[in-house]
């Protein structure tokens, strides 16, 4: 007989954070405040996507202050979301309003000195953007003084929360594929930049941190330098998951595939995370069929599933969806496929010895 179940409101009522935080933005431009203009009228970018409003529209947090050292984009950043608590000095606003949470969404060259900042200025959980920051040297950084600290930090490699990859992750735990064999990303994105959401969500997916990876660059020029780029490249994780990067995708605007294979079936994304499929195997004649996916009852942006997660990790006293650990990795990978590069191609074992190291 099966089970009832339950109220749709007490459903959703567990989902959400136990308390109530207050929460700030460092970074008042595009991603803390006005990336949602580019994605009117493009459903597949569920608003919002800025952290400003994601933090309103969260429950569980307050936004009650931002810094940035550009006044007028504080001015439009109080003129958007009716937040009167706001300072050139990210410091000053920590000592004056005290938030729990802080979304660091700052350019990638100062973001190490700010996350480190907020850390040692006793702050309990950091949401810093992506790129996690420019070296691996900063990174490793960036998360000793969290460590040290006991400050919860969190990479906003938002699709790490969204509830279609978290069904998705639920299903492969649940046997619909099988064992989950490899990963492949068809993507004309740069590596460090959009691709941090890739290998995120690779190293989520996977279980396990990355071991090794070749790669193989799009530009010759590129590869000479330091800025972020374009590259193909095998990544192999320690639990025997394979993953594989296609910079060669399709460049009309929807071509950021992702597909995970497992030994009966695979799951695939496509249209930039608009469009999800379950394929197993018939169990009569062993041809693949097409299975529904399982749409998530509760759709909602990605950035909000994200604020609140940091909230939950906040009372959980651990981050396990997208620590700095996997921001690190993910940077770590885009580096390391370069140099394997630059050495003729061949395989590069991680972590990468020269911390110096950095890209973009």
């Amino acid at each position: 007989m099966a089970q009832p179940l339950g109220k749709a409101y007490e459903q959703v009522a567990a989902t959400q954070p136990r308390g109530t935080y207050r929460g700030a933005v460092v970074g008042c431009g595009r991603m803390g405040s006005t990336i949602d203009d580019e994605h009117i009228g493009m459903p597949h970018y569920p608003w919002p996507w800025a952290h400003a409003p994601a933090m309103i529209e969260a429950r569980g947090i307050e936004l009650i202050g931002a810094a940035d050292v550009d006044r007028a984009k504080l001015d439009d950043f109080a003129q958007r979301w009716g937040v009167d608590a706001l300072y050139e000095d990210y410091r000053e606003l920590v000592a004056q309003e005290q938030p729990d949470v802080v979304a660091v969404t700052t350019r990638p060259d100062e973001r190490a000195e700010v996350v480190i900042g907020l850390a040692e200025a006793g702050v309990r959980a950091i949401f810093a953007t992506k790129p996690m920051c420019r070296t691996l040297a900063e990174a490793d950084a960036m998360i000793a003084a969290c460590k040290a600290s006991g400050t919860i930090l969190s990479i906003a490699c938002h699709l790490n929360w969204y509830n279609w990859y978290t069904n998705a992750r639920q299903a492969i735990a649940d046997g619909a594929i099988g064992r989950l064999r490899s990963m492949v990303c068809h993507s004309p994105h740069t590596l460090s930049n959009l691709q941090s959401h890739t290998l995120a969500l690779f190293r989520l997916f996977a279980g396990a941190p990355a071991e090794w990876v070749m790669g193989e660059m799009d530009d010759e020029e590129q590869a000479a330098a330091e800025r972020d780029l374009s590259g193909s490249g095998y990544i192999a994780y320690a639990n025997g998951v394979r993953g594989f990067l296609n910079s060669r995708a399709d460049r009309s605007g929807h071509g950021w595939t992702l597909e995970f294979i497992g030994e009966r079936g695979m799951i695939v994304s496509r249209n930039a995370h608009a469009q999800f499929e379950l394929w197993g195997t018939h169990p009569e004649t062993g041809e693949p069929i097409q299975r529904q996916f399982p749409n998530p009852w509760h759709p909602r942006s990605s950035m909000v599933d994200a604020i609140e997660g940091v909230c939950r990790a906040l009372e959980e006293g651990e981050e396990r969806i997208c620590p700095g650990e996997f921001g690190r990795e993910a940077l770590e990978i885009a580096i390391g496929l370069r140099e394997s590069h630059r050495q003729g191609n061949g395989r590069v074992d991680l972590p990468l010895a020269d911390r110096a190291l950095r890209m973009g």
